[in-house]
């Protein structure tokens, strides 16, 4: 029997937390007794540590719909003995990997050290180092990131892809009385650390990241006219990039980051342009006496996804940009809209009208997989990592946010901790590190 030393007498004991804010709250629904299982122990600790970072790690793998955390409380008897971990009961448990760790203050400083450790359980990855030893400085504020650190790690080491907990989103805030009551905001992929980007009496709508995570284009109806803004979220700098007479509409980035598409109506009906940043030049894609919106992009930024009216009820179709030839994509359903690759794949998730409007996956052989229950879903944005969708539903009553996995095994709400309605998420990019 293999064991390896552990984290002592801490292990047993409860960290002391500081209470934090996130702006939206996650409120599993299913999927949560599906997934992988991996132990995540207590991260040891000297004083007070401002956050959990084991529960943030735990909380993180359980989202992604791919595992099921085992935590201290949680562990079979025998487990733990004498402070030193029994691979063997966590083997028979199911268990695939121990992540354990601590929390060390950086003399004279208010900075952290984040050191984890990531061991096998079965086969001959039994009591393996996995990842030993790797270390993560963080101050008071960058904790949460440090432990979303952890479990992009240990979801890349186990499944083959990047983590996507690192990421940020945006989101329109709608708030009741406000001054300002459209409120374009981004956040953590869980909902902390919210930061208002732009306030308006006007409507805001559908945001989009740029490649780099630096950038926003959104649609802004601050002169009682849709116009489509670009803007730096640091800087707050921001570049009006459409404003013609007419429907100035769904902007999208290339992946490339040297393009954006967008639907307008100057010419008459809504057609599908793109605007080239590099060359500063303007491209009519679709020309159709039906309407063409909603675009998104091919991982490969060489074709556009977008909803048409042309077969006679809103369907997906794809256009290459180069040849302007244009193919229908989606055949079964009454309706499909919004349609956003998942990366990595060829599937596609899309908004289907089945007993109402659900977030559904489109698999390379055109099968629709529905992945939601609810009704009145829209606004769809997948995780650059494709595990996961962010999408609009109306929960208990109004506007605001859900997950679901792209396999649709886990579900969660995201109601808003404060009054109002949320709704046109935006999914952002992994961080380049």
């Amino acid at each position: 029997m293999r064991f390896l030393k552990v984290l002592g007498a801490a292990i047993f004991s409860c960290l002391m937390m500081v209470n934090a804010h996130a702006a939206l709250q996650i409120e599993i629904t299913g999927g949560i007794n599906e997934g992988r299982r991996v132990v995540v122990l207590p991260f040891q600790s000297q004083g007070q540590v401002p956050v959990d970072v084991s529960a943030i790690i735990s909380a993180d793998l359980m989202r992604s719909g791919k595992f099921s955390p085992i935590t201290y409380n949680e562990l079979p008897a025998g487990a733990i003995v004498n402070g030193t971990v029994n691979f063997d009961a966590l083997a028979a448990a199911g268990a695939e990997a121990v992540v354990s760790g601590r929390v060390v203050p950086v003399p004279n400083s208010q900075n952290f050290q984040v050191i984890y450790n990531i061991h096998g359980v079965q086969g001959a990855n039994k009591g393996r180092p996995l990842i030993q030893s790797r270390g993560v400085s963080a101050n008071a504020t960058q904790l949460r990131q440090a432990a979303h650190l952890v479990s992009d790690r240990t979801y890349e080491l186990l499944t083959g892809q990047k983590g996507a907990f690192r990421t940020r989103i945006a989101y329109i805030v709608y708030r009741f009385g406000d001054r300002f009551p459209y409120q374009l905001m981004t956040a953590d992929y869980d909902g902390y650390n919210e930061v208002p980007i732009l306030r308006s009496t006007e409507p805001i709508m559908t945001p989009n990241w740029s490649p780099d995570g630096r950038r926003l284009v959104y649609v802004s109806f601050e002169r009682r006219a849709p116009a489509i803004f670009v803007q730096d979220i640091f800087t707050k700098q921001r570049t009006k990039l459409a404003s013609f007479p007419g429907l100035n509409s769904s902007p999208t980035w290339s992946p490339d980051g040297n393009k954006i598409a967008f639907t307008l109506s100057k010419d008459g009906q809504p057609e599908i342009y793109y605007y080239d940043l590099v060359t500063s030049r303007l491209n009519r894609i679709t020309n159709n006496r039906a309407i063409d919106t909603e675009p998104s992009w091919s991982s490969d930024s060489s074709r556009i996804f977008f909803t048409s009216e042309r077969g006679g009820r809103a369907q997906i179709y794809a256009v290459d940009i180069n040849t302007r030839q244009a193919e229908r994509v989606t055949y079964q359903g009454a309706m499909n809209l919004s349609a956003r690759p998942i990366p990595n794949s060829n599937a596609l998730i899309v908004i289907t009208r089945q007993n109402g409007y659900r977030v559904a996956r489109v698999d390379a052989d055109g099968s629709i997989y529905m992945l939601t229950t609810s009704s009145l879903d829209e606004s769809p944005s997948v995780a650059p990592n494709g595990a996961m969708v962010i999408y609009s539903t109306v929960y208990e009553g109004r506007k605001g946010l859900a997950l679901v996995s792209t396999d649709g095994r886990f579900k969660a709400n995201l109601p808003s901790s404060t009054s109002g309605e949320i709704s046109a998420p935006a999914w952002g990019p992994l961080p380049e590190k």
